[in-house]
């Protein structure tokens, strides 16, 4: 029997309830409560590693990655290894490379420069360096090409946090992009998109319009572990939003996930 999959909260989704320790620790609680076993750490605030450890470790909570400043990457490297080792994490992400713009062959080249010591010390602690896309990262540069496939070249250790919504944003089959790309993603962000008033917006999974039956099939299909569910822009509580999707994937998909 296969593995099973993983799914997680990307906290993100509950950003503004984690500005301190304490909203952090309570924060954690409702997490663990909704179901959650696994989460990725992003969007807190004033949150010390030594926090995040007692907070995850008092839920039974495991961190599978973080989105952690680009910066702090690049010039504090051993430190933020360190941190993540202390949490028990071994994905260390960043959410985007938008002060690299505007985007061309040449940032993404400088974006792989300059990063390419510390994720060669990444790599050497036994973690990950994980990317994660949105949607300009699915046009297409003269000669047919993806910027995508440019930015996953920059480094053989170069993992991706794969966005679904972005991808269906940017006009691609998310399905079809995870099952080209499958060998380089590391996790999921799941969430759905509907239209309203003409325009994309964000959903919970299963209440919009993508095609998460292929979706999941393809993550199973080709091993893809780990997926994160998260909804950048929640209308109401960001914590029912959390609720609903793991409501929805686990009575639609739980066979293929970890109880």
């Amino acid at each position: 029997m296969s593995e099973k999959m993983i799914l997680g909260a990307q906290l993100y989704t509950v950003r503004d309830f984690m500005k301190n320790e304490e909203d952090f620790a309570r924060t954690m609680d409702k997490i663990a409560a909704i179901g959650y076993k696994y989460v990725q750490v992003s969007g807190i605030g004033a949150v010390s590693p030594e926090a995040i450890k007692k907070a995850v470790d008092d839920t039974g909570l495991k961190v599978i990655l973080t989105h952690t400043s680009a910066d702090r990457i690049l010039k504090e490297t051993d430190k933020v290894i360190e941190e993540h080792t202390l949490f028990g994490c071994d994905g260390i992400g960043i959410g985007g490379i938008f002060n690299y713009k505007p985007f061309t062959l040449e940032s993404f080249k400088r974006f792989a420069d300059d990063f390419a010591p510390a994720i060669e010390k990444i790599k050497k602690a036994g973690k990950k360096f994980l990317y994660h896309n949105h949607k300009f990262e699915f046009e297409r540069i003269p000669g047919g090409n993806l910027y995508l496939e440019y930015i996953m070249n920059a480094s053989p250790d170069l993992m991706l946090t794969f966005d679904t919504y972005w991808a269906q944003a940017g006009g691609a089959d998310p399905a079809a992009a995870i099952e080209k790309y499958a060998d380089k993603i590391f996790t999921t962000h799941l969430k759905d998109m509907r239209i309203i008033n003409d325009a994309q917006v964000m959903a919970e999974v299963g209440e919009g319009n993508m095609n998460f039956d292929t979706i999941i099939e393809v993550c199973k299909k080709h091993g893809i572990k780990y997926h994160m569910v998260e909804q950048d822009i929640v209308p109401a509580d960001p914590f029912d939003s959390l609720a609903i999707s793991y409501k929805n994937i686990m009575e639609r998909y739980g066979e293929y996930f970890e109880k």
